[in-house]
């Protein structure tokens, strides 16, 4: 009930706040008609509001509620990059794209300024939803705005480096850097494109600045694997060649060369993520383990943290799996099937069955036809059942 009222808090407008309080309480069809029966034209913002409420305390009413905002407005921005964001956590970037695309047709028919943040997340949503031509040209729209906050230059910066579109590139890293000289992302990206062109003097120079810098554990790992890149050139062509079609190799043909760059190397994450791959597909548990966890502690790596769930949950340490099931969803999103699956296994085993379900139940949303789905509703059942045989026995007996 106080996650209700947090949410009925937030609503500015005092003559919605009974009917969205049935609402978040019942949910009925019913509910929802008197909500937007009692809605007006200028009501939009107040169910946008919120809407972000019930995002933050994790409520399931926030899509209908921004749904509700969006029908009473089609072209509100702050409504749609927000039911946008929560497209794209879920891994529907198909719909997102599409929402947005339209807000930006929209809002040149009606010949409106640009807006940078409906930029920012169009260039996202189009990437994901694997359509280059919207991408691009987000991207060029906020590399030339003036008002395009530092997320939206970062962004564009990092899909022209991806697009390997070096006169971008230059374009907007010399913006950025004298904008802000000192800033760690910013020079990492002006010392890509150096090191590109060939001016590797220059490059480290702005290397060693990003890392005196770096105000995050990934800041300062991103300039050291450019700065490794840099100064050994030969090892980095064979950690390359090695992870291009490490799936193909024989863990003992790469364990090797692993071995050898992790003890190089110390501190290169990128090393210790594959070593530890291939310690799993050859069963070495404990030393991947031990890999993986030497790569978390040089870098904030999802990767790392959904391997190391599974093996957590293989040892029988459903606690240790946990946490690191939950730290992957934190980096990859709610739309990763797998970490939910781990979780709700490692929930499982803890006896915390209804927060399995709950994972259970973002999984099976994910993909309903999934087999390990399918095996996690099964483990979570057989755990039900002698608690549903103890209180059927105790009410006998009563």
């Amino acid at each position: 009930m106080a996650v209700i009222d947090e949410i009925v808090a937030a609503m500015p407008l005092a003559v919605l706040r009974a009917p969205l309080s049935r609402v978040l309480a019942s949910g009925t069809p019913e509910d929802w008609r008197a909500l937007e029966s009692a809605c007006g034209q200028d009501s939009a913002d107040a169910l946008l509001a919120a809407a972000l409420k019930a995002r933050e305390l994790r409520h399931a009413s926030q899509e209908k509620l921004l749904a509700a905002a969006l029908a009473l407005a089609p072209w509100h921005v702050e409504a749609s990059l927000a039911m946008a964001r929560g497209y794209l956590a879920r891994g529907l970037s198909r719909q997102a794209h599409v929402l947005l695309a339209n807000l930006r047709k929209h809002r040149a028919s009606e010949t409106q300024p640009e807006h940078a943040g409906l930029d920012e997340m169009l260039l996202r949503a189009a990437q994901a939803a694997a359509n280059s031509e919207d991408a691009r040209a987000a991207a060029y729209r906020l590399a030339i705005n003036a008002d395009a906050p530092w997320s939206a230059l970062l962004a564009a910066g990092e899909y022209f480096r991806a697009e390997k579109d070096l006169d971008a590139q230059r374009t907007l890293f010399a913006r950025m850097i004298k904008a802000r000289p000192e800033d760690p992302e910013a020079n990492v990206l002006m010392a890509s494109w150096l090191h590109d062109e060939g001016y590797d003097k220059q490059a480290q120079m702005h290397i060693e600045r990003a890392i005196t810098h770096a105000t995050s554990r990934e800041q300062r790992v991103r300039a050291q694997r450019l700065l490794f890149e840099i100064r050994y050139p030969d090892d980095d062509a064979e950690l390359r060649k090695l992870t291009e079609s490490f799936f193909a190799a024989r863990p003992n043909e790469a364990l090797p060369v692993l071995k050898r760059l992790t003890r190089k190397h110390p501190a290169l994450a990128e090393a210790w993520l594959f070593l530890g791959f291939a310690l799993r597909r050859d069963r070495q548990l404990v030393e991947a383990i031990g890999a993986f966890e030497r790569c978390v502690k040089l870098s904030a790596d999802p990767n790392a943290h959904k391997e190391l769930a599974a093996l957590y949950g293989e040892a029988n340490d459903p606690a240790r799996a946990a946490r690191h099931a939950r730290k992957a969803l934190e980096l990859l999103g709610e739309h990763d099937r797998i970490s939910w699956i781990n979780l709700g296994a490692a929930l499982c085993e803890m006896r915390r069955l209804g927060e399995a379900s709950s994972a259970l139940s973002h999984a099976r949303e994910l993909d309903p036809q999934s087999p390990q789905v399918a095996m996690l509703e099964q483990s979570i059942n057989a755990r039900q059942k002698p608690l549903r045989g103890y209180y059927n026995a105790r009410m006998v007996r009563l």
